[in-house]
């Protein structure tokens, strides 16, 4: 219907400038800059400064099992223990995890429920309502969603023979950024990213417009949320 009423030439488009959801001018700042030219008009939150805001990125020396699976379990684990770290220290704090592929949240999912194993005590946080219950979802899944605080899992990373290809499943593929965009912007206050790659691993020269964004929001993210507020890629 909505292409059809675009089409019939009778409706003009009027992008939508005002954001709310991010009250960290650090968790918009990079797609603003990146995919909206700086027209975005945000309302960051009188509480946004602190260590538990803004933009966090935790490296890992993850493999990306490319010749079976097509998962990355080194990430899994650490999620599963950002979202523990997250129930015990801010648990006031609605989460969720995002990442780019079903079988990488099916990693987190197995990871989590290892993880969950030894701590019962934290299950009443696992909730599916809607609005604040928590989620493992992939970007595609993720669009309109939001949570106070997201964990996003790259997930590709170097194979078992330690080579780095730059095939990143739908990030590779055209409209690749729209997926990244989606699953920056999911958080209120803060999010994490768990990577088993930095930005000096994805070749300056890649062709891909979605690895180009993803090699300057991994160069953005690695600044830490105090300078990343502050500086954006060039």
């Amino acid at each position: 219907i909505l292409d059809l009423a675009k089409a019939s030439g009778a409706y003009r488009s009027l992008t939508l400038r005002w954001h709310y959801r991010s009250r960290h001018e650090a968790l918009i700042a990079f797609s603003n800059s990146s995919f909206y030219e700086g027209r975005l008009v945000t309302f960051p939150s009188r509480h946004s400064d602190g260590p538990d805001v803004g933009v966090e990125l935790f490296l890992v020396d993850g493999t990306y099992r490319r010749g079976s699976s097509r998962d990355n379990p080194d990430e899994a684990v650490k999620v599963a223990e950002r979202v523990i770290h997250h129930y015990d220290t801010r648990p006031a704090l609605s989460l969720g995890v995002v990442t780019f592929s079903e079988a990488q949240a099916g990693a987190i999912e197995t990871a989590l429920g290892t993880a969950r194993e030894q701590r019962p005590d934290l299950d009443r946080f696992f909730t599916t309502h809607r609005l604040r219950g928590f989620f493992v979802k992939n970007a595609e899944s993720a669009q309109g969603d939001e949570r106070d605080v997201l964990i996003l899992s790259i997930g590709y990373g170097p194979d078992e023979n330690g080579k780095l290809t730059m095939n990143f499943g739908p990030l590779s593929r055209h409209g690749g950024w729209r997926r990244l965009n989606v699953a920056i912007t999911r958080a209120r206050y803060r999010i994490e990213i768990v990577s088993s790659i930095r930005a000096g691993d994805i070749p300056e020269s890649v062709t891909s417009e979605g690895l180009r964004h993803l090699r300057r929001y991994l160069n953005y993210a690695a600044r830490g949320p105090a300078r990343a507020q502050h500086h954006l890629p060039g």
